[in-house]
């Protein structure tokens, strides 16, 4: 348990600098172990990888404050509990949130995703969406947006799976450099993170 800590606060470390293969490794590693805390939470499969996304999205952006973790274990339980119950506050879900929130909302304060610019960065992504040229647009969001897989995208718009996925590695790429130039500087994999390409 100790060697996974000091394992993990190196990764938290190398995220910090900006590596993202650290970054990778602890999204490969933590996905499967926060994933049905999340499902438990909401109840509901469909929003489960946005709100994974939004997570891991937050720590990236705020990887200047990583190195102060001592438990990046808990700090990411955290962060899973506080997105999950934000998610079903969002729903109108609110009476049932505030009651689960309620015995731990002080530990919920020095969690430093409230000084994340992820409603800023979420609007960029739309505009670097809303940038793509139409069929790129379609493609992508029919796999973000809809869920459906390369070859389902393929058959519904008659075009080959190969054509499919190269438009969703131009798009992303298109998505990450508009980022970039605005400042804003995440991860390919996790852009790609709920497309339909890594399944």
């Amino acid at each position: 348990m100790q060697n996974n800590v000091a394992q993990e606060t190196i990764l938290f470390d190398r995220i910090a600098e900006g590596d993202e293969a650290a970054f990778e490794a602890l999204f490969h590693l933590y996905v499967p172990r926060i994933r049905p805390v999340i499902l438990q939470i909401i109840q509901e499969e469909a929003p489960v990888k946005d709100i994974i996304q939004e997570i891991f999205l937050g720590l990236w952006m705020g990887r200047d404050k990583l190195p102060a973790v001592s438990s990046p274990r808990n700090w990411i339980f955290k962060m899973t509990y506080h997105r999950s119950y934000s998610w079903l506050q969002k729903q109108g879900v609110r009476e049932k949130a505030r009651h689960q929130l309620s015995w731990s909302e002080t530990e919920y304060t020095n969690i430093t995703e409230e000084n994340l610019s992820l409603s800023e960065t979420s609007r960029l992504i739309r505009e670097a969406i809303a940038q793509l040229p139409p069929q790129a647009m379609k493609i992508y969001l029919l796999s973000r947006e809809n869920g459906l897989k390369i070859a389902d995208i393929a058959g519904q718009l008659n075009i080959s799976v190969q054509t499919v996925k190269n438009s969703l590695v131009r798009s992303l790429r298109a998505i990450r450099e508009y980022l970039l130039r605005h400042g804003i500087s995440i991860p390919l994999m996790l852009l790609s993170y709920s497309l339909s390409l890594f399944f």
